[in-house]
């Protein structure tokens, strides 16, 4: 359903007032009679001008919304320095001589992702949208994750301690596709520090 005009619910006044019923109403706007119907209930007894001021106030609460509040950024650059130019990573890949290339999402987490192209000379690859099958470790740790902190909460209520807790959780737990070994005790094996 599109939104209403300004006009279209000037005319739904008008013929209100002229005591149209609501089909009527509805063929008149070329409109369906529950566009109609949902409209005039929304405002009791129906004024346009109203009706047209609390719709564009609904406006802005449909479709996606930016959960970065200034809280989470202060968290998130206090723990891990995402929003920083995601610093960690380029510290952690630096110390790390054998690593062949980095795949991330597409979170703007990764928009600095040429500057860490260049300061390690690692390719930075990017999965495709809405296609968390070639991510399919991270979307498992991501499941492990929400075990702790549920999508519900609020991640500024996280300790550091508690986060250290589930990373070491994560990290320490056999896994199936690592020929149940640990990704801890993997990544010791294989990488190549320096």
């Amino acid at each position: 359903m599109t939104s209403l005009s300004s006009q279209e619910r000037t005319v739904i006044q008008t013929l209100l007032e002229l005591n149209y019923s609501v089909r009527a109403i509805a063929r008149f706007i070329k409109r369906s009679p529950s566009t109609v119907s949902i409209e005039i209930h929304q405002v009791t007894p129906y004024k346009a001008e109203i009706a047209h001021a609390l719709a564009l106030k609904k406006r802005h609460l449909r479709g996606r919304h930016d959960t970065l509040t200034p809280a989470i950024a202060v968290f998130l650059n206090h723990h891990i320095g995402i929003l920083k130019g995601t610093p960690v990573l380029i510290r952690f890949f630096q110390g790390i001589k054998n690593a062949k290339s980095i795949t991330v999402d597409r979170g703007r987490e990764f928009a600095k992702h040429n500057e860490i192209e260049q300061k390690l000379g690692i390719p930075v690859y990017f999965a495709h949208p809405y296609s968390p099958e070639e991510r399919g470790s991270n979307e498992i740790l991501n499941r492990y994750v929400r075990r702790f902190i549920p999508k519900e909460r609020k991640i500024e209520t996280v300790s550091a301690k508690e986060l250290d807790q589930i990373n070491h959780w994560i990290n320490a737990r056999p896994m199936k596709t690592l020929n149940w070994q640990s990704p801890r005790k993997v990544f010791q094996q294989f990488a190549v520090f320096g």
